[in-house]
């Protein structure tokens, strides 16, 4: 079965570790393509920052950039096209000699967060044996089955999740004022109260950073 995993990798292992430290301020994210056995992983960037100039410098001074040309601004975000160096593009190989897919990569402060689905978890414990062979420091957060994601409304939520919002939606939870309360959703669930709120708080994180992330981009600016 498919398996969707999260993982976090340093900036300085990956890419764009120079560029971070010389302006701390800016932060990164891929235009949503699907990359899937490419040469040059996340070749496209929208870059959010303070001081555009000074980050173009930096991104061309990178010891993991090959060559940099930013295409358009849009308000507080430009776009860039980047070919990577050598130690980049190995992660890439490494997603693609196990079948997987790059689905996402975000940077923000110093540490790249990484979307992937595998056609199997096999391939994804070999993905992960492989990267620390090679001294990656990768950090798995996450491993969803894509059953489970296809099944929750394409969103990242758990099933236990998913059954916590349907449970707090037909129990009239999120009204004003409440239809019931964590007690009661908890004995409808048959568990803890602590953990219908622990569940609850996970799935709203996870649905807000959905929407942030795939709603509201720099192409389509909202007031």
């Amino acid at each position: 079965m498919g398996t969707i995993v999260e993982a976090q990798v340093p900036a300085s292992e990956f890419a764009l570790g120079d560029t971070v430290t010389a302006v701390p301020d800016a932060s990164f994210e891929t235009v949503r393509t699907v990359t899937a056995g490419t040469d040059q992983p996340i070749p496209f960037l929208w870059a959010a920052t303070a001081d555009f100039d000074r980050l173009d410098e930096a991104l061309r001074d990178d010891d993991s950039t090959d060559e940099v040309t930013r295409l358009v601004r849009d308000g507080n975000h430009v776009l860039y096209r980047i070919s990577w160096q050598a130690r980049v593009r190995a992660l890439g190989h490494f997603v693609a000699a196990e079948d997987g897919t790059l689905l996402d990569a975000r940077l923000h402060g110093e540490t790249w967060k990484l979307r992937v689905l595998f056609p199997e978890k096999a391939a994804m414990s070999s993905f992960y044996d492989t990267c620390r062979s090679y001294g990656v420091d990768i950090d798995v957060s996450r491993v969803n089955g894509l059953e489970s994601v296809v099944r929750h409304g394409g969103t990242r939520l758990s099933a236990e999740q998913y059954e916590a919002l349907s449970e707090a939606l037909d129990a009239d939870y999120y009204g004003v004022p409440r239809g019931s309360t964590l007690v009661e959703l908890s004995d409808r669930l048959d568990v803890s109260h602590q953990a219908v709120s622990e569940r609850l708080r996970r799935a709203h994180q996870s649905l807000i950073e959905s929407s942030l992330h795939d709603g509201l981009t720099p192409d389509e600016p909202h007031p």
